[in-house]
């Protein structure tokens, strides 16, 4: 797992209660360009790949994404499989440096949707976490065709990038 910051590391939070849903991502300059470069880097425009956005409460109903975290993970065009040890190493690194992880952004071969496996297997499922599919391997600008969902009571729901996002 990589951890590439995208924001002044400010200190941890002694707090890290998640807001109430619906939550706005709110990047720095240069952070969504930064997660797809990340995203198109990993998938080698043959297999699918995997980052999450961590980060902290922010201003009202919005989070501040300081991380872009990049995992290893065994993957084909069409399949990614985050291992437990990736899990983990994710898992630690928020909890030492008093962050949340907010969504998880994975890249398809073609049109972004949220498939029946990434349904099932989802890195989290918290109320308000966010699920995004990067079509074409990451090949295109940042957002250019995301597809965004929000869990909701055990459910993924479409949700607009432009009214969730904002960097």
């Amino acid at each position: 797992m990589n951890a590439i910051p995208l924001a002044t590391n400010d200190p941890p939070l002694h707090e890290t209660t998640r807001p109430t849903p619906p939550v706005r991502l709110n990047l720095p300059d240069g952070g969504l360009a930064r997660t797809q470069d990340e995203l198109r880097s990993r998938s080698k425009g043959v297999r699918e790949s995997l980052v999450l956005w961590a980060g902290r409460p922010g201003p009202s109903d919005g989070v501040d994404i300081t991380h872009v975290l990049s995992l290893e993970c065994p993957a084909s065009d069409l399949r990614l499989v985050v291992p437990m040890s990736e899990r983990l190493a994710a898992l630690e690194f928020v909890r030492r440096e008093g962050l949340l992880i907010f969504a998880d952004l994975h890249t398809h071969p073609g049109a972004a949707f949220l498939s029946e496996a990434d349904r099932a297997r989802p890195f989290g499922s918290k109320e308000g976490f966010y699920a995004i599919v990067v079509p074409e391997f990451a090949a295109a600008a940042a957002p250019e065709g995301w597809a965004m969902y929000e869990a909701r009571a055990g459910e993924w729901f479409p949700v607009d990038v432009s009214e969730r996002i904002a960097g």
